[in-house]
């Protein structure tokens, strides 16, 4: 199975995450683990699932996978299995001013998931993965939980 995530992160949250979900889905699977502001439309070529990932801000993903995303063409995801996944903080350690913001534009990978859709994919999983604070660190925990999540995805596959 040829498999793609794509991820950014500001504080190495998310791309902790993004190497967990790596090491979830190892096997016999060939996965290229990529920064957003590298990845070229022509990496989607010949994949058999697309994981994207970023941390959330303000409720949405961040530039260089907005970037990402926008440069495929409509319809480039024809047919292919994809996941989204971001890292965000938990309302549970966050003041009033934090949790009404998170209760008002929610986390990045729904929205991701939705662009993906836009673009043909089929859409397998969707997770927010928390942080503690703004800039981390991850709340303990979730890199298994990272893990599992991968497994499953394939698992579900």
């Amino acid at each position: 199975m040829n498999i793609l995530i794509v991820y950014d992160s500001v504080y190495g949250n998310t791309q902790e995450i993004a190497q967990a979900i790596e090491q979830g889905l190892q096997g016999d699977h060939e996965i290229t683990l990529v920064k957003g502001d590298q990845a070229k439309v022509e990496d989607i070529e010949g994949l058999d699932l697309l994981i994207v990932g970023s941390p959330t801000h303000g409720g949405w993903y961040i530039e260089s996978i907005k970037s990402f995303l926008k440069a495929i063409p409509n319809n480039g995801l024809q047919n292919i299995p994809a996941a989204s996944f971001d890292t965000g903080s938990s309302k549970e350690n966050e003041g009033f001013f934090i949790r009404f913001i998170i209760n008002l534009f929610g986390y990045a990978s729904p929205r991701i998931a939705k662009a993906l859709a836009k673009k043909g994919a089929t859409v397998i999983g969707s997770e927010t993965f928390f942080v503690l604070g703004t800039e981390g660190p991850l709340k303990e925990g979730e890199v298994d939980r990272a893990r599992s999540w991968a497994q499953r995805l394939i698992d579900n596959f």
